[in-house]
């Protein structure tokens, strides 16, 4: 059973874009669907995490329309992002596993793909509160929450496009 895709509406607030989201979904769907070996996988995160990361500052920047506070921001947001492309690359390296284990997955499997989940999302929850802080000290609790706002659609937007596109455990996609 799929689940459709979720459709990308515009943010209001600013000239968000769709063509940006829609190319970060591409390469993450286009990661995780093609049948490679591993060194190849680890190129193409690579590559997402870069296109991603720079198309991304985009974004944020038309949303969150920083202005004077804007270097100060970028200097920790840097920082941040690149520790989430590290849990980004353990979050995509966990969806392969599945995918490539899905039609005969034990439940030791199952388990062990769980609890790298957990972990990674325990890690991630834990480097956002860690930014969150710095950032508000930096730039306001106002502009702080609004770049977790903004991160947490992306995020989001993704997640539910991903699991859209891989089977459910015993899914017979024959």
């Amino acid at each position: 059973m799929k689940i459709p895709i979720f459709t990308i509406q515009k943010i209001s607030k600013s000239n968000f874009s769709y063509k940006i989201l829609k190319t970060f979904l591409v390469f993450i769907i286009l990661g995780i669907s093609s049948s490679v070996n591993a060194q190849n996988f680890s190129t193409e995160v690579e590559i997402f995490q870069e296109v991603f990361g720079i198309k991304k500052q985009v974004a944020i920047a038309n949303f969150m329309n920083l202005g004077e506070d804007a270097k100060g921001f970028w200097d920790i947001y840097n920082e941040y992002e690149e520790k989430r492309k590290e849990l980004g690359k353990e979050r995509i390296e966990i969806i392969a596993s599945y995918v490539k284990q899905y039609q005969n997955i034990t439940d030791d499997q199952i388990l062990d793909l769980f609890k790298r989940r957990d972990k990674m999302n325990k890690a991630m929850e834990n480097l956002q509160k860690t930014y969150f802080k710095k950032m508000k000290k930096e730039i306001g609790v106002s502009k702080a929450a609004q770049f977790w706002q903004i991160e947490t659609y992306i995020n989001s937007i993704i997640s539910a496009n991903i699991y859209s596109e891989i089977p459910f455990i015993g899914e017979n996609l024959k």
